[in-house]
């Protein structure tokens, strides 16, 4: 994962937090819950405990283990998308508890992509030319816990583009033409490329499994056909290219099969 994947996997995170105001200011009616409203506190406490565990991890390097079943259940808690992976007609309104969780789980994220760099925040790191390096070997040596991290994040975002399409098809054409909720909508678009493309990308850092890239494969097929649905036809063009680059970069026959499958999913075909 190179300093740019970073900076749009993690930094599109800051886009979302936009669309709990879109959501506020725009979606009308009572929400049906589709997603569970209980797991966005849950996953806050969870990350709270995860957080004091792993406090001064950027200088020790030192991080809570999946292998710890205590520190398991707790991640189990923060990346838990069970609710919204085989989601239909998710509301609008719900975006705001969908962005929520998807801050939350970003922040542990982050903490094992910063662990040992002596970094706080990605910002630190802008500047630092052993940035890729340092980010790279902590996906590699924390794979089990990046893992469940980068799937949660395809699931969430998933969930996001699934009540923007539900809000999109029960719209007036004058309420879609509104600037704010265009904007709006322009930078979930963006948000959702750069999320899925920093997963592609992350694929083909050194030092990870075949076996680990083949388990992120269920998670970026499910979104595939919502970015069909969704993303601008260069924005499904620019993924379709990274994909098949990916593709022809890899020796893994499945991997090769998959991610040729994802890329011509998200351009429309079959």
């Amino acid at each position: 994962m190179g300093r740019a994947t970073l900076m749009r996997g993690l930094h599109s995170v800051a886009v979302m937090v936009g669309t709990i105001v879109l959501a506020a200011t725009l979606a009308t009616g009572t929400a049906t819950a589709q997603i569970d409203p209980a797991k966005l506190p849950a996953a806050r406490t969870a990350a709270a405990s995860l957080l004091a565990i792993a406090k001064g991890s950027e200088t020790t390097g030192r991080v809570p283990r999946a292998n710890d079943p205590a520190v398991r259940q707790l991640l189990d808690t923060v990346f838990d998308a069970r609710d919204v992976v085989a989601g239909r007609g998710i509301s609008f309104q719900e975006l705001g508890l969908l962005t929520e969780r998807m801050v939350t789980g970003a922040r542990i994220g982050t903490v094992y992509m910063l662990a040992g760099t002596g970094a706080t925040d990605l910002a630190q790191l802008a500047n630092d030319p052993q940035a890729d390096d340092k980010v790279n070997r902590n996906v590699v040596r924390f794979a089990p816990e990046m893992g469940d991290f980068l799937d949660f994040e395809l699931h969430i975002q998933g969930a996001v583009i699934e009540a923007v399409l539900t809000r999109l098809s029960t719209m007036r054409p004058d309420e879609a033409a509104r600037p704010n909720f265009q904007s709006g909508i322009a930078s979930i678009r963006q948000s959702s490329l750069r999320t899925v493309a920093s997963v592609i990308e992350t694929l083909a850092v050194d030092g990870l499994t075949d076996d680990w890239r083949r388990a992120r494969l269920p998670a970026l097929a499910a979104i595939a056909p919502r970015l069909a649905r969704f993303l601008q036809a260069g924005q499904k063009a620019d993924l379709q290219r990274l994909a098949s680059a990916r593709a022809d970069a890899t020796a893994d026959p499945g991997l090769k099969r998959s991610l040729t499958a994802f890329g011509r999913t998200v351009a429309g075909g079959q």
